[in-house]
């Protein structure tokens, strides 16, 4: 376990910790010579979790694929002090005790409120994908810890923390995320599997998983024919009901997902990071594809939200 002296760990070792124990996530700070942080790896059972304090700033999920540890789905409890969790065009502001998802796949900011101290727990996204299905999970939005089934969750997390030391060898992953469904109002029923392994995909298991992966840049028809155990020809044959060829559906789906974004109200997401989470890779190139599909810039339909939301 790394840890740090009273004071915290300075800027730059807090920032090599964040890389190897989360990936590819970075710590932004105007005074970082006044920064000091600790960021520890634990266990409790069969679960893992990084145990966060920082003193102030932000932590940026960084596209830098060398740095990255696959893909993962982080629980996270904030324990102490504030945080603003954004992602996907949605934004959770933690209070103690408070809960939120976050896809370590899609671009992410987290802004650290005072005496900030976060406990995340880390699910492979496979592990997730087998607990619910293919339903779509909600990133960063708030699991309150108060009241209900949020109460429930995050006094499992605390418990689960304070009695780390002493659950050596328990298996802890099933009831967290009984305890998660629970609190996220689904039934969380784990998926079927199949035998045919190589049966043929679905053109909804396609756009879905299109959907999923749409964040990331160099997403190919021919990563997604690899992923089907497909040949490119079959894609293509699959592709042809929605009228376009499987990188133009790829396309389609980025800029939908886009539109989504910029009309759900929430101005604080800057239209780049929004660009960035879909897949674009600067804000140029996000919004000449934007205006050429809608017939308008994105920052026109940012206005014409807020002002819908003025009347």
């Amino acid at each position: 376990m790394h840890r740090s002296g009273p004071n915290g760990c300075d800027y730059e070792t807090s920032n090599e910790a964040l890389s190897r124990i989360c990936g590819a996530y970075r710590i932004a700070c105007d005074r970082w010579w006044e920064f000091r942080g600790n960021i520890a790896t634990r266990t409790a059972g069969s679960l893992h979790f990084a145990d966060v304090r920082f003193s102030h700033g932000a932590v940026i999920r960084d596209r830098g694929e060398g740095r990255y540890r696959g893909d993962h789905y982080f629980l996270v409890l904030q324990a102490a002090g504030s945080a603003r969790m954004r992602q996907r065009g949605n934004e959770a502001a933690l209070e103690a005790g408070d809960c939120t998802l976050i896809d370590s796949r899609f671009a992410s900011v987290f802004e650290v409120g005072t005496d900030f101290h976060q406990y995340s727990f880390h699910f492979p996204a496979q592990l997730m994908q087998e607990r619910f299905g293919r339903q779509a999970l909600p990133l960063a939005a708030v699991i309150g810890g108060r009241r209900g089934a949020g109460a429930i969750l995050s006094d499992l997390l605390t418990s689960l923390v304070r009695n780390a030391s002493s659950l050596q060898g328990v298996d802890l992953t099933g009831v967290t995320l009984q305890a998660l469904a629970a609190a996220l109002g689904t039934e969380g029923e784990p998926r079927q599997c199949t035998s045919e392994s190589n049966s043929i995909p679905s053109l909804r298991e396609i756009v879905e998983y299109v959907d999923i992966r749409a964040h990331e840049p160099d997403l190919t028809p021919a990563g997604i024919a690899s992923h089907f155990n497909i040949s490119l020809r079959r894609l293509y044959r699959l592709a042809a009901p929605t009228g376009c060829a499987p990188a133009a559906l790829v396309w389609q789906r980025r800029l939908e997902q886009a539109r989504k974004m910029l009309a759900s109200g929430n101005s604080r997401v800057p239209i780049l990071e929004i660009a960035l989470s879909c897949g674009f890779k600067d804000g140029a190139h996000f919004s000449r594809a934007y205006r050429k599909a809608y017939g308008h810039p994105p920052k026109l339909a940012r206005t014409a939200v807020r002002s819908a939301l003025t009347l």
